[in-house]
């Protein structure tokens, strides 16, 4: 089997994430890519139910190289992310409560938090386009650029980074500020942490990381 380890992890996650509630039924998908290969969830499966030999994997022409199952219908969207940012190496993608009522209420998720800086800042709204089409893709891509987050107009979240742990551990995160933010915002104008000071928390952020990579060596 290709990509093996990969797959399991991404049904771990998947139903990891619809125990948290940030997928529900079919919804969402998550990839993980792997030198020329991504093993990516199929379209139309129930999550309950879901194996690892239900995992597709594909070459980075979007043409199935192991598989059984008609792969995710955000199949463009992940590749377009892929091919734009190669630093990328996992991607999530939810239909979460509050990551998607933020996404049709503004054009971008201010710093409610510091832990945005996490994120590498406010997250954008990309534009709503018809789910699974290029141009989806393609406005997704654009709106990533500079963030390991992004929000989709009524539609949902996608949530990146170099492992899926860290790209699971950001879609959480990402729920976590939208719910922050409208609750915030249902009882007055909460206050916005503004970009010198989230530049201040990144490099707070590193300097921490670098200690603890020192106390582990």
């Amino acid at each position: 089997m290709k990509l093996k380890i990969e797959r399991e992890k991404i049904v771990f996650e998947i139903k990891r994430m619809q125990e948290m509630g940030l997928v529900i039924n079919t919804s969402g998908n998550i990839s993980i890519k792997k030198d020329d290969l991504i093993a990516i969830s199929p379209s139309g499966v129930s999550y309950d139910n879901l194996k690892s030999e239900d995992i597709v994997v594909l070459d980075k022409d979007k043409k199935i190289v192991e598989g059984d199952l008609l792969p995710s219908s955000e199949t463009n969207l992940h590749v377009s992310i892929y091919d734009k940012y190669n630093e990328v190496s996992a991607i999530v993608h939810t239909h979460s409560l509050y990551a998607t009522s933020v996404s049709t209420l503004l054009q971008e998720l201010p710093a409610i938090h510091y832990q945005i800086a996490d994120l590498g800042g406010p997250i954008k709204v990309a534009p709503y386009e018809t789910f699974g089409t290029e141009a989806l893709a393609i406005a997704v891509a654009k709106n990533l650029k500079g963030r390991k987050a992004v929000l989709m107009k009524n539609h949902g979240a996608v949530t990146v980074g170099g492992d899926i742990n860290k790209s699971a551990s950001r879609a959480i995160l990402l729920e976590w500020l939208c719910s922050l933010y409208l609750l915030s915002k249902n009882s007055g104008n909460p206050t916005i942490i503004d970009d010198n000071e989230i530049k201040n928390v990144m490099h707070q952020m590193s300097k921490f990381k670098k200690l603890r990579s020192s106390f582990l060596n």
